[in-house]
């Protein structure tokens, strides 16, 4: 029987939530794959809503990191 290792639930600044390092990196995915899938495609009806996403995400990732720049 394998033994499963417990993951430490350390939470992280994600915009004005706070999640764990494991929904962070879900969320960016959500964020991030699909818009890139579409410009690769160049799927040119989806860049506004692709646009948005990645604006999006792009302002969470910066709250969060000047949150842990500033302590």
């Amino acid at each position: 029987m394998t033994k499963k290792i417990k993951k430490p639930q350390t939470l992280v600044q994600w915009g004005h939530e706070e999640v764990t390092l494991l929904e962070l990196f879900k969320k960016l995915d959500k964020f991030v794959s699909d818009p890139v899938r579409n410009l690769h495609d160049m799927d040119g009806d989806m860049y506004i809503s692709d646009y948005r996403k990645l604006s999006e995400a792009q302002w969470r990732i910066h709250v969060s990191l000047e949150k842990y720049k500033n302590g």
